[in-house]
């Protein structure tokens, strides 16, 4: 990967006054009645202990620089693995009542842990001392009902990463519509059949649902008491449409994510570009490093020349209803995300190039992630653009485990006989159907 960066001095960054005192050393001295003597102090108090479940590179390392630099709090770190089995562990370990203190939980999620009960309101910790510093598009998505409920760590505009060796040899104009894009799919599939301008991921719908968050889609709602659930609103179907017809046209690929024949095609130069978010940038530097100097990063292509994005993937540090030591995991939490030290420990060695969601801890994730793959590109500035224009009202549903889930079949098929507007329909039935079984009120939007 990438070199690993100089570490920046700590910026001290604490809570509220009231936290300090909960977490402070006790040490008490006092006269001993009529001796004249002063009585010995007592010993100081043991720090608090926390524990820590993540799935993210390095946290481990982060963990190590908070113990290190820290008395009153010490946190036990345990790896789990991330995604649907992880998310499993975490809510089976609260059910038995010994789930860890505080936890990674992507933005999808959270609402899932809340609906539940299976985490804390922080809202008496994570002050508007706290929340001011973060972005207004990640604070959204840890506030619900007016509460907080998560400290988030960083936010995930949609990019389009592109060859630029590739397009040159194409002639392709970058796009900066989604016309031009498909007239450079078009373009780019007449000069040789075999490349494709992007791959379409059958096994993450979470790429699909930014992208029709992107054009104004909104997938969920609450009126009343009640859930509303739509997956088929008109500007979801204007997106299903359009790529659909580019997967039927062999414009773009349908391979899975993960898979071998995707690896593949990027290596060959089959595959020329890929929408994700910032995160993804460490994942290419890694995993095609032989093509560095070769990638860059544009804003994704919009509907009507209207800069807008959504959001795909990000995550936050929630706390759990079984913890008995709230203030200091909030205080844990906070300081991972709006700490130099502690998001220069993150970033180091080329693992993550997640944009923070703290403004401040921008510069410090830009000089820890050097960028020759991208040829010297500032990704962080074109990503902290991005993140602004994030668009407004996009609700994540109260069980988005289950709901990937449920897109994990039909959607599979796409391009293999299924279709989008197929998937969109199984998936909105299932989803109902698991709002419901939860035991709450729920209707098709």
């Amino acid at each position: 990967m990438t070199q690993s960066p100089t570490r920046p001095a700590r910026t001290g960054r604490t809570l509220a006054a009231a936290t300090c005192v909960l977490l402070s050393l006790a040490t008490v001295a006092g006269c001993a009645s009529g001796s004249g003597k002063t009585a010995p102090a007592k010993a100081a108090a043991k720090p608090v202990e926390l524990t820590f479940w993540s799935w993210t590179k390095n946290s481990d390392q982060v963990v190590a620089t908070f113990n290190a630099t820290h008395k009153d709090v010490h946190v036990t770190y345990s790896q789990i693995t991330g995604g649907a089995a992880g998310y499993a562990k975490i809510f089976a370990a609260i059910k038995a009542g010994n789930g860890p203190d505080l936890f990674n939980c992507e933005y999808a999620e959270l609402p899932n842990f809340v609906s539940q009960g299976d985490v804390q309101d922080i809202s008496q910790y994570a002050t508007s001392a706290v929340t001011s510093k973060f972005a207004s598009g990640a604070t959204q998505l840890t506030s619900l009902g007016g509460k907080t409920w998560a400290i988030p760590y960083d936010v995930e505009p949609q990019e389009f990463y592109y060859r630029k060796d590739l397009f040159q040899k194409y002639h392709l104009a970058v796009p900066t519509t989604w016309a031009e894009f498909q007239a450079d799919a078009t373009a780019l599939h007449r000069a040789d059949p075999q490349a494709k301008l992007v791959n379409f991921p059958t096994d993450d719908a979470s790429t699909f649902a930014a992208l029709a968050w992107q054009a104004g889609g909104t997938w969920f709602g609450t009126s009343g008491d009640s859930w509303t659930v739509n997956f088929q609103d008109p500007a979801t179907r204007k997106v299903a449409a359009y790529w659909q017809q580019l997967i039927d046209s062999k414009l773009v690929g349908s391979d899975l994510s993960s898979s071998p024949a995707l690896t593949a095609d990027i290596t060959k130069g089959n595959v020329i570009g890929m929408i994700n978010g910032p995160f993804e940038a460490a994942y290419l530097s890694a995993g095609f490093a032989d093509q560095s100097g070769k990638w860059a990063v544009a804003p994704l292509p919009t509907w009507d020349g209207t800069p807008a994005v959504g959001t795909v993937g990000g995550s936050s540090y929630a706390v759990t209803k079984n913890s008995k030591n709230t203030a200091a995991a909030v205080e844990f939490a906070t300081w991972m995300s709006t700490d130099a030290t502690a998001v220069a420990a993150r970033v180091q060695g080329g693992a993550s190039s997640a944009l923070p969601a703290d403004p401040q801890m921008v510069p410090v994730a830009k000089k820890s992630f050097t960028t020759p793959f991208f040829g010297g590109q500032d990704v962080y500035g074109l990503a902290t653009q991005a993140a602004t224009t994030v668009k407004p009202g996009w609700t994540w549903g109260p069980s988005m485990v289950s709901t990937w889930t449920a897109f994990t079949d039909p959607f599979g098929k796409v391009g293999k006989g299924g279709t989008i507007a197929g998937a969109l329909q199984t998936a909105q039935a299932a989803t109902v159907a698991q709002i419901k079984a939860a035991g709450l009120n729920v209707s098709n939007g």
